[in-house]
């Protein structure tokens, strides 16, 4: 096979790297997203591809892939309606979390709200010890109940986190069973399948968070692999990790919250490879995109591995490169708060209708409009000429 394909799929722009093997010359790419036809932006890349330098997409023998549809997600708080379903009596998790403030010198200091708030959080009589032992079976009325409340509150999915799974996930399961039984439409995720660590808060939010984007990442994969399937790319993607790596989609569409940081992840391996290559031994990365802000910190050119990593408001408590994401990109939208004060994101402008100055429909201003009135873009065109800018 021919050509290795990288793909970044960020919420404005679509970046290809293809390198030939047989010319070992690198070809590149910058193609607007499609978050309104997931897919088609690699329709569309591979087919300008195809006519500007000949690839033949059948030689494809390698395709990599990152994407910022799972963080993006959760900046913006874009995720579905989910309920909770915790041990009787701890169904607290996630509005005690770790009861910190964010900023300890800040009287007016908040914590966020969390992602699934406590009126869609539902006791399951059950209990499991410390060490692993079943004190107490689930009862099945608490989950039929449960279930109705969830369905009343109009919850898409369903996140179950008992007491103490991570030494005996058998409640859990159960719990889960009875949820397939009798509400099947309700995609249901279990802590201790997610990530079974311990401490209730840290595995609850893991959790959440993996449902939270997990009906949305399955549904941007299949397109995703559909589209590559129809320009004939016979190779199975991989998807990159959080922590790096790479894993198969099917593995990506069951464990989503392994691919949160995936194109956040990659940027800060690049970021790395390029620091070692040029001898400099301690950098800091600033990878910003349309959505998110990323910033990680290199040290000898290695990457630093971390758990309980910032996503947004949110830790996330699985291994992955260490790195904090905010939202703060090119797209993030400036707004007025109710003091009359001037913020930025984390909601974006994404690609559809984009900033102002791209001429696509966009009315509300972002920080690339503020770049372009500045005078610091503008000049010429944008991503190899993907966008030409009027200011």
């Amino acid at each position: 096979m021919r050509y290795r394909v990288g793909v970044d799929i960020g919420g404005s722009f679509t970046d290809f790297a293809v390198l030939d093997r047989q010319t070992s010359q690198i070809h590149t790419l910058k193609v607007l997203s499609r978050p309104d036809a997931p897919g088609s932006e690699i329709l569309t890349g591979l087919a300008q591809f195809a006519e500007r330098d000949g690839l033949d997409p059948a030689e494809i023998g390698y395709f990599t892939h990152g994407t910022t549809v799972g963080i993006n997600a959760v900046i913006q708080r874009r995720g579905v309606r989910l309920a909770l379903f915790a041990t009787a009596g701890f169904c607290d998790v996630l509005e005690l979390a770790r009861l910190k403030i964010p900023h300890i010198h800040d009287l007016f200091s908040r914590r966020p709200a969390p992602l699934i708030s406590r009126d869609r959080v539902f006791a399951i009589h059950e209990r499991t010890d410390r060490d692993g032992k079943v004190l107490q079976p689930v009862d099945r009325q608490s989950v039929l109940a449960a279930i109705d409340g969830a369905r009343a509150a109009g919850c898409q999915g369903i996140v179950v986190a008992l007491l103490h799974s991570y030494r005996n996930g058998h409640n859990e399961a159960a719990v889960k069973a009875i949820v397939e039984e009798v509400a099947p439409d309700l995609l249901t995720s279990c802590s201790a399948d997610i990530w079974p660590i311990i401490r209730e808060y840290e595995r609850t939010i893991t959790a959440a968070i993996n449902a939270y984007v997990q009906p949305m990442v399955i549904n941007y994969l299949e397109k995703f692999e559909g589209a590559l399937r129809a320009r004939g790319v016979t190779t199975p993607p991989r998807i990159t990790k959080s922590n790096g790596g790479v894993m198969g989609v099917e593995q990506a569409k069951r464990e989503c919250v392994q691919m949160v940081l995936s194109g956040t992840a990659s940027g800060v391996i690049g970021a790395s490879y390029l620091a070692s290559a040029c001898g400099f031994d301690r950098i800091l990365s600033l990878d910003i995109g349309g959505t998110s802000a990323d910033v990680a910190v290199i040290v000898n050119g290695e990457v630093a591995q971390g758990n309980g990593e910032i996503i947004g408001d949110f830790p996330i408590y699985i291994p992955s490169v260490a790195v904090t994401s905010v939202g703060q990109g090119g797209g993030s939208l400036a707004w007025i708060d109710g003091q009359g004060v001037m913020q930025m994101g984390p909601d974006s402008a994404g690609s559809l209708p984009g900033p102002v100055c791209f001429q696509r429909g966009g009315t509300q201003p972002t920080a690339t409009d503020a770049f372009a009135a500045c005078g610091m873009i503008g000049h010429g065109d944008l991503g190899y000429h993907a966008v030409q800018v009027d200011v």
